[in-house]
């Protein structure tokens, strides 16, 4: 039993904790199994397999970016981004976002406690296939894409502020992206959000010698408005109505 099982549970006892210790949980009473389970164990799952998967896409969009940009401007060997905004990318324009979604619930404790069935279907495991792979794969190569040609579409006659950009758009995404997967929202997650994108605006005027702050006008916002909307609300929607 000891072989076969995927979680080792201890319950303290009158024989004494050394089964508590060795064990990967540890509960008091017997009854305390059912919402460890039910309630504990499925939400451990999903948050796992949304969070798994929402990093493999945050690495994987700004790889395709690169490559596309690398392509346009005729497989020039310089990087898109410089080392300060990539690092601010991987820690602090994306990283509480992403991991906000460990907040997330998809229905209330009681209904999960009631219907046991809800936690059966995740026993098929179709929250993290190669499927979702390739479903999250090809969702970071289409919106990588749409944000480096759009942008080279819509700002032709000034290649020089590509990283402005490109960048803000991405970002902008990315949130988007967050709040797309999240199934119940609260003011936790929308305080992350809100405090990640001020963060960013913020950003843009402290690091003004990478964003040219005289470039940033109404036509700016209108078009990284577009680009996002292009890059974000066909998925958006296609998820939407896929859960219908």
């Amino acid at each position: 039993m000891i072989q076969e099982s995927n979680v080792g549970i201890g319950i303290v006892g009158k024989e004494g904790l050394q089964a508590s210790l060795a064990a990967d949980f540890s509960i008091t009473q017997f009854s305390h199994l059912r919402e460890l389970i039910l309630w504990h164990g499925r939400l451990s799952y999903k948050r796992t397999a949304s969070l798994a998967q929402f990093v493999i896409h945050r690495g994987l969009i700004i790889s395709v970016i690169q490559a596309v940009f690398s392509i346009v401007f005729y497989f020039v060997a310089i990087p898109i981004y410089n080392g300060y905004l990539m690092l601010g990318y991987a820690t602090v324009y994306t990283s509480l976002p992403v991991f906000s979604l460990v907040f997330d619930t998809d229905c209330e404790k009681e209904a999960v406690l009631n219907f046991p069935p809800l936690y059966k279907t995740l026993q098929k495991g179709r929250l993290l296939t190669f499927k979702t792979f390739l479903i999250w794969t090809w969702k970071s190569m289409y919106q990588g894409s749409v944000i480096l040609m759009f942008s080279v579409q819509f700002f032709n006659d000034s290649f020089v502020n590509i990283v402005t950009i490109t960048f803000s758009a991405l970002i902008m995404i990315e949130l988007l992206n967050v709040y797309t997967e999240i199934n119940r929202f609260d003011k936790k997650m929308f305080l992350v959000l809100f405090i990640t994108a001020l963060v960013y605006f913020v950003s843009i005027w402290i690091f003004r010698n990478y964003f040219d702050l005289g470039y940033i006008d109404f036509m700016f916002i209108v078009k990284i408005s577009l680009i996002v909307a292009i890059a974000w609300l066909p998925l958006h929607l296609i998820k939407k109505i896929v859960e219908l």
